[in-house]
């Protein structure tokens, strides 16, 4: 089963997430942005983001090069912004095509509540199987992420 990871991350969290599940699943990764960019500064970046969101403002992202009607499955990365996905992943998710083939989600947070984010792009995603919730590096409990990225890949894989 030819597999890939698609993924939005603006800190890197989600980045960091996503090569190691990639790699453990032998999948392709492909990183999405948007056209504009998000505000360097992390005050600046939390109203641009979380106002979109808010909003449900869809940005255009950046061209997409790879050929993605060769994966049996698409996995989403994401992080949480405003107790959702982000804006980015709406976009990348506007395409029924696509929505068809996701079948995982790879969500990262801050608090790790993720019911919220789940609901807000399973209306998106009718196939959609697995899930996992991961921790951003400066939660106290980020050590745990190796033991759910493990038991993740495992489900998936088997």
């Amino acid at each position: 089963m030819k597999r890939i990871i698609v993924y939005y991350s603006l800190s890197g969290n989600t980045e960091e997430a996503v090569k190691l599940i990639a790699e453990k699943m032998d999948c392709d990764v492909l990183k999405i942005d948007t056209v504009k960019d998000m505000p360097k500064s992390f005050a600046a970046r939390i109203l641009v983001g979380g106002g979109q969101v808010a909003m449900n403002i869809v940005p255009e992202i950046k061209p997409i090069d790879t050929d993605l009607s060769i994966y049996d499955e698409i996995f989403i990365g994401t992080p949480i912004w405003n107790s959702k996905g982000v804006p980015a992943i709406n976009a990348f998710l506007k395409d029924d095509d696509i929505c068809k083939k996701v079948t995982g989600l790879i969500i990262t947070s801050g608090g790790g509540d993720i019911e919220k984010c789940v609901k807000a792009l399973e209306s998106k995603i009718p196939n959609l199987k697995y899930k996992v919730s991961l921790l951003d590096r400066k939660h106290k409990d980020y050590g745990l992420n190796s033991e759910k990225i493990d038991e993740f890949v495992r489900t998936v894989t088997c």
